[in-house]
Formats: C-alpha cells, structure tokens, sequence
C-alpha cells in the first residue's frame, strides 16, 4: 500500500540585497540613463478605472495596518510603483526565476525597473530617490497560504520588516501575478522621493 504523505507548498520571500549600507533599500542620487522598456509591463492607471486585484489591495491594507499600528504614516497607493510590481511578478513567472535582479538586460535592478517605468510614463528622473523592494512567491493559494501568511512571513524576516516598517518611505505598490497552477508572485515596492 503506497504511503501518502502531506506536503507544504513551496514559499520564498527575498529582499533586496543592499547597495548601500540602508538595508533592503537602494537609495540613490540619480543620474538620467537611457531605460529599456520592460516586455512585462502590466499597466495600472486608476483615472482610466483601473483597480487594484482584491490580493495587492490586500496586501497593502496590511502594510498600512502594520505601519499605522506602530504610529508610523500610512503609505499611499502609486501607480508607478503597481505597473513596475506586476511586470516584475509576471516577468519571474515567465522566464522561471526568482530574485531581485531580473535576466533582461537595461533593467535588471529594482531601480532600474521603477525608472524605466518612469520614464515610459512621460516622467523625468527625480534628483533622489529611496526604493525598497520585497518579494514573495507560493506555489500554491489555498485557506491557509494566502496573503495573510504571505504578509506574516514577510513581517517575520528581518529585511522584510525593515523595508514594510521603513519610516522614509512614503508610497507603495503591490503587483500579483498567479499562473493557471496557482503559483503566484508577489512583487511589494516602496518609495520616497
């Protein structure tokens, strides 16, 4: 009779590596490069009635909960930063990889990608800019692994909680991306500027 056994989908959750000594953050001045457009662009614009997935609304309630709880301000939605999050999430799905640093060359780093997605909405590059970045994946959605324990194995490593917690940061995005196996990836930026 073939034993069955019970096993826990695959979870992973990443933080930027640090630049510079401000961990899990790039902080820098920045000089204008020319970008690359990411192929993964999966737009947001809420003037053009665009809404947040019931799972990125989600996990940004729980950032600002966990902000708020502990006197900080709550991060406001930018759009910039959902549009740079989804490709990103959807970009580790198709090219089968997760990290922080991306395969596509002109946009590798988490700054890279925010720029070039500044750039493709017609904005210049600010003279300094604080970019955090989580990531997360599952291999599977159930009752149990969904955005709360996603959020609460974030909020339980270290880097992660720095950056949720980060007192510069004054925006967020969060871009969901589930394939038809149900994995998905969670790509969580934050920005001062």
């Amino acid at each position: 009779m073939p034993s069955s056994s019970v096993t826990s989908p695959t979870v992973v959750a990443a933080n930027i590596t640090p630049i510079v000594a401000v961990p899990q953050t790039v902080m820098a001045h920045v000089k204008p490069s020319a970008g690359q457009a990411g192929t993964f662009r999966v737009s947001f614009n809420p003037e053009a009635g665009d809404t947040l997935q019931p799972e990125e609304a989600e996990f940004i309630a729980r950032i600002n909960q966990e902000r708020t709880s502990r006197g900080l301000n709550a991060l406001s939605l930018d759009p910039t930063l959902v549009t740079t999050a989804r490709g990103h999430s959807h970009e580790m799905c198709a090219r089968d990889y997760f990290d922080h640093h991306s395969p596509t060359p002109g946009i590798c780093t988490p700054m890279d990608r925010y720029l070039s997605t500044l750039h493709s909405d017609g904005y210049k590059t600010p003279n300094y800019l604080l970019v955090g970045e989580n990531i997360y994946y599952c291999s599977e959605s159930t009752d149990t692994y969904n955005v709360a324990y996603g959020h609460q194995a974030l909020m339980n490593s270290p880097g992660h909680r720095a950056n949720i917690l980060e007192p510069r940061f004054a925006k967020v995005g969060v871009g969901v991306f589930r394939n038809e196996q149900g994995e998905f990836w969670v790509t969580e930026m934050f920005l001062k500027n």
